[in-house]
């Protein structure tokens, strides 16, 4: 029981830092697009980014992530998900 947890949760772990790296490499990160990332974050146009700024940024990209791992929209990531995120992975990379 305890291996299949281990399992499970190093699933979740690899298939989230797929996401993440999928999403960072999506459409290229140049300088334009990072500044155009900044400013959106930059709710207040105060010029800065604060740490409120910056965890909403964070927090919105996290469950747009989190959105397309939950396929069936039951707020869980389950194993068929996970199989199903790292078939689409390996399709992309053919």
């Amino acid at each position: 029981m305890k291996s299949l947890k281990l399992l499970v949760i190093s699933s979740l772990v690899l298939g989230l830092s797929q996401v993440a790296y999928a999403d960072h490499h999506e459409g290229g990160h140049d300088k334009a697009n990072h500044g155009q990332m900044w400013k959106k974050a930059d709710i207040n146009n105060d010029g800065a980014v604060s740490k409120d700024e910056f965890m909403a940024m964070q927090q919105a990209r996290a469950e747009k992530k989190f959105a397309k791992l939950d396929a069936n929209n039951d707020g869980k990531v389950d194993d068929a998900e996970l199989k199903a995120m790292h078939q689409k992975c390996e399709h992309h990379k053919k």
